[in-house]
């Protein structure tokens, strides 16, 4: 191998990138990279971004790919750079985000050897990737050129689906390093056979279809069950294009649609005759009408009542968990894989089909034929039951319709009996942000609070890191969210805010404007709703649960390069919100708030639900 075929063979597997629909890049700088670096510089097609933390860069990435569907790549030298990325990869997989992770490594005559930043990188990142490619050394012969693109395009492929997530790619490189021109008329050959297989690639991946007996066993299910639930968990930005099938499906089957605020359906206009509950974490559970039948879309829902509630109501559970088994409780009736959009696209056509014509002669057998369902009803049995479906529905949404009204009604009063609360900060933010901006909720007391909120109004993309639902890589996942073209807002605790320092310096790539409010209650007080805090640790509990950072937002922030102010009320930071989303660059926002406010709005909402007060809203509006 001579230098001149290495740049050969990283010139086109940097052209294949780009000519399978790679647009952006993340690189951190390294020296076992410099052929694969000096490649991207030189094809105007990719959009290069550096960032020094292979961390913050692997997250970058993934906002990049989670905001617009689409497959980003990172790259990085060898050694313990590659292993930064871990966590985001992990992130990635588990909500089928495509990254497609490039790392160079020395050549195997380094292995195992005691080299120099030489780390065995086969395996690296376990079952967190979808595929793990090895590209082998380069060599100069053009079927070793055919296999390098053939093994990208499987690469990116498998990305995108059916179970979209990371894949690895290792490139082992050898000295010299730097690009280096054609000499002799083998180098120039095998160039011109290079350029020869260049060209578009048209991706096609597979797509994981759901079972049709599976979907009509579901749609015969929901016609003969009128008092049921659909309930939505966190879900993909694309899925906002099935809003409108979502809909269609509550409506025709009659039920109310429970949606968490990362399910895409929270933001944005809402049907007439659809009924949405969006205050269902506020609503005692004994208080709440027990469903007979749930159908799930995607994850669980985060609302701290959910697994609760549903340990004490006797309901079939049908989930429509995508490619993924959504069932952490083994306790559903059945789950169907395949694309929930789809999915549900089908069984709204379906359920339209069964409602309009009688029971078919066929349906009991038809039913009983598709494993894991148990004996149907005879089908006059559920011609009877439709023939009074209407009436129950009305009355079910009704009963549905007036706790929502009721626990809002909770709720609005609950955020003003308590100062600086953390959820009217929040609603305030939320409030601020443009028609088709972008919300990133982080986890742990954000993605709860953000549930206590009204909804409706502007469409608005919501995104969220409920994968592994951990609190690294925020600010950085946000900056890259913003390659979407959308201004972003970010909404994280101060000790998330603290775990991303790093971020605020990928922040800096960011291509549109980023707001970062920092919702400040001095630590991690979801450890307050949790058993540990009643454990009697002492001391204990807050120097190593809460753990407050003990940190000033605004100067670290103006430290690193943003621009940042303290908003200390809602309509401050509704202000300061909506001036950062206007403004390109990074703007944090410091927005300190009572240690206990969501704890104390969510527990006296649910006091004053059951309140005359409360219970008379409706009548007197």
């Amino acid at each position: 191998m001579t230098a001149a075929i290495q740049t050969i063979w990283s010139e086109l597997l940097v052209a294949t990138l780009a000519d399978a629909g790679i647009a952006t890049v993340v690189i951190s700088p390294g020296s076992r990279s410099t052929p694969l670096v000096a490649a991207l510089a030189g094809d105007p097609r990719l959009e290069l971004v550096t960032i020094i933390d292979e961390r913050a860069a692997a997250f970058f990435a993934l906002g990049a790919a989670r905001a617009t569907g689409l497959p980003a790549a990172i790259v990085c030298t060898s050694g313990t750079a590659a292993a930064h990325y871990l966590p985001a990869i992990v992130e990635a997989s588990l909500a089928g985000v495509p990254l497609v992770v490039i790392t160079a490594d020395r050549p195997p005559e380094l292995q195992a050897c005691g080299a120099s930043q030489t780390i065995d990188q086969l395996g690296l990142y376990g079952g967190f990737v979808r595929g793990a490619f090895d590209l082998g050394a380069p060599v100069g012969q053009v079927p070793a050129l055919r296999g390098l693109r053939r093994k990208l395009i499987q690469a990116i492929t498998l990305a995108r689906g059916p179970h979209a997530g990371p894949v690895h790619v290792e490139v082992p490189l050898r000295k010299p390093l730097e690009p280096t021109l054609p000499t002799t008329d083998d180098e120039r050959a095998l160039a011109r056979a290079a350029m020869a297989l260049r060209g578009p690639v048209a991706i096609a991946p597979p797509h994981l279809a759901a079972d049709p007996a599976a979907l009509t066993a579901l749609a015969d299910a929901i016609a003969a069950e009128p008092d049921g639930v659909i309930v939505v968990g966190a879900m993909p930005a694309g899925f906002a294009a099935h809003r409108d099938a979502v809909f269609a499906l509550a409506a025709r089957a009659g039920y109310p649609v429970l949606a968490e605020a990362g399910s895409q359906l929270r933001f944005g206009p809402r049907p007439v005759g659809v009924a949405m509950i969006d205050h269902v974490d506020l609503i005692p559970a004994a208080q709440r009408p027990a469903p007979r039948l749930i159908l799930q879309l995607g994850s669980e829902p985060v609302a701290a009542s959910w697994p609760a509630w549903l340990a004490t109501i006797r309901a079939r559970r049908w989930v429509l968990g995508g490619a993924t088994w959504a069932d952490p409780d083994s306790a559903a009736h059945r789950v169907i894989l395949g694309d929930v959009g789809v999915a549900i696209t089908a069984l709204g056509g379906r359920l339209s089909g069964v409602e309009r014509s009688a029971a078919p002669a066929s349906f009991g057998d038809r039913e009983n034929t598709v494993p894991g369902i148990g004996a149907s009803a005879a089908p006059t049995q559920i011609a009877d039951r439709r023939s009074s479906s209407r009436i129950r529905t009305t009355a079910w949404l009704d009963t549905w319709r007036d706790l929502e009204v009721r626990a809002a009604a909770a709720g609005a009063r609950a955020i003003d009996e308590h100062p600086r609360n953390e959820v009217a900060a929040v609603r305030a933010a939320i409030e601020a942000v443009p028609t088709h901006g972008v919300i990133q909720i982080g986890n742990s007391l954000p993605i709860r609070v953000v549930d206590h909120l009204p909804a409706g109004g502007a469409p608005r993309t919501v995104l969220t890191q409920r994968g592994a639902a951990g609190i690294d890589g925020l600010i950085a996942s946000a900056a890259g969210a913003t390659r979407g073209g959308h201004p972003v807002l970010l909404v994280l605790g101060d000790v998330s805010f603290a775990h991303d320092l790093g971020g605020l310096l990928a922040a800096r790539c960011a291509s549109a404007p980023l707001a970062i409010l920092v919702v400040d209650n001095r630590g991690g007080q979801i450890f307050a709703g949790l058993p540990v805090a009643r454990a009697n640790l002492g001391a204990a509990f807050e120097r190593h649960f809460v753990t407050a950072p003990e940190l000033d937002p605004s100067a670290v922030a103006l430290a690193l390069g943003a621009k940042a102010l303290t908003a200390a009320s809602p309509a401050a930071i509704g202000t300061a919100v909506a001036a950062a989303l206007a403004t390109r660059g990074v703007t944090v926002i410091h927005a300190p708030v009572s240690v206990s406010g969501a704890h104390d709005v969510r527990r006296t909402a649910i006091e004053a639900f059951a309140t005359p007060t409360v219970r008379n809203a409706r009548s007197n509006s």
